[in-house]
């Protein structure tokens, strides 16, 4: 490892605040049961919202705190520096999850269609179970008056497609069937915060014909915790070469997920400590994991394709994943090549630093060669962001 790696990992230690890693995002399996947005480690300040609720308790209400700041996901990710540039007008954001509520906070002018619930039939703007919404918001929410709280695209159109059945399960070939509704209906980006380590014939169909559309498919790695000193199963769609798989990353900048090399893990992105809305009211609710961190992946894809409209999905990805040295970076992604006449806000955020190795080139077959030295950053760390900068083409093994 080079001298730079060890300079950049000691400064990004030196500068990480907050708190550590709390617990991760429960994911969606095809047949398992669906659990909440699991909060991260909850700040001391007395408006801190509280979880978004998980299952078991009938529909998700609105909650009663509004947020008194931005959230650290929101400020990290810095998508006010681009805003004068695009705000994600005109690009449709596919939330493949559990339905999206209009009545959410900041959510009723970005729904834009009824969209289609593949389990049961009909319309896919509703959300007894609050996960599609909370998702949707950390996406497109609108300003609203009262609240602090918007999305990372606040113009971007949202298409609901829920996925998951009343007992709050995604069936066996329902993740397939929302992706082609998706595709069918238009989306430029599609979101899934789901996953399975058992892709079927079907399901990668559907992503095929989703990418051969030109559609922007963004998708959650595993958030299971690795048993017996076992790499976690990768997930698939994440784990296919043309989706752009995203990985949650804490304050202090250490992964929140144990993704292997196989899960094809190419950006990270805030995946703690987030702030959405409910199915209704525009109260905030504190939610955390890799679903979270791919939502505001995918919002960056929107930005991204409003601004830069003639690159294809392929060219999307390069951006935000070779800009952003293992985290997103929207301004880069955004603005690193606007148009001469275009005047360039300057950035104000911080950029996600993410300590690790030197990046290679993302998505290329090489070997995996490392020098001797000492190692400086955690094991997991390492790994993780290893993973992040060598891209998932390459496919090594630890």
């Amino acid at each position: 490892m080079s001298r730079r790696w060890y300079r950049t990992a000691a400064l990004a230690l030196a500068a990480s605040v907050g708190l550590g890693p709390g617990p991760l995002l429960a994911g969606l399996g095809p047949a398992a049961p669906l659990v909440g947005l699991g909060p991260s480690v909850a700040l001391a300040a007395p408006a801190e919202p509280p979880a978004l609720p998980g299952t078991g308790n009938g529909c998700v209400g609105p909650s009663a705190i509004v947020a008194d700041r931005p959230s650290w996901a929101f400020r990290r990710v810095g998508p006010a520096d681009v805003w004068p540039l695009t705000k994600g007008a005109g690009v449709t954001v596919a939330v493949v999850d559990t339905g999206v509520s209009p009545a959410g906070g900041g959510l009723s002018g970005g729904v834009v269609a009824a969209g289609a619930d593949v389990v049961r039939g009909g319309r896919a703007d509703s959300d007894c179970l609050g996960r599609g919404t909370a998702l949707a918001a950390l996406v497109a929410a609108r300003p609203v008056g009262g609240s602090l709280f918007v999305g990372v695209a606040p113009e971007a159109r949202v298409l609901p497609v829920r996925i998951v059945d009343g007992r709050g399960h995604v069936p066996p070939g329902a993740m397939a069937a929302g992706i082609a509704a998706a595709t069918t209906a238009g989306a430029d980006v599609i979101l899934l915060g789901v996953g399975t380590p058992t892709p079927d014939a079907g399901l990668r169909a559907a992503v095929r014909a989703a990418i051969r559309r030109d559609v922007v498919v963004v998708a959650a790695v595993s958030d299971q915790k690795p048993r017996d000193n076992r790499p976690v199963p990768p997930w698939y769609p994440a784990s296919d070469p043309d989706v752009l798989a995203v990985g949650g990353v804490a304050q202090s900048g250490a992964p929140t997920e144990a993704a292997s090399p196989d899960s094809g893990l190419d950006l990270l992105a805030p995946g703690e400590q987030a702030y959405t809305v409910g199915p209704v009211g525009t109260g905030n609710y504190l939610v955390g994991g890799p679903a979270v961190a791919a939502a505001q992946v995918a919002a960056a894809a929107a930005l991204v394709r409003a601004y830069h409209p003639d690159l294809d999905q392929a060219e999307v990805r390069r951006r935000l994943v070779g800009t952003g040295g293992g985290g997103l970076d929207v301004y880069a992604a955004v603005a690193d090549s606007a148009a001469p006449e275009t005047s360039v806000p300057p950035r104000a955020a911080p950029r996600l630093v993410v300590p690790g190795p030197e990046p290679v080139p993302a998505r290329q077959r090489i070997a995996a060669t490392v020098a001797a030295g000492t190692v400086l950053a955690a094991a997991v760390a390492a790994l993780t962001v290893a993973a992040v900068r060598r891209g998932r083409r390459r496919r090594w093994r630890p």
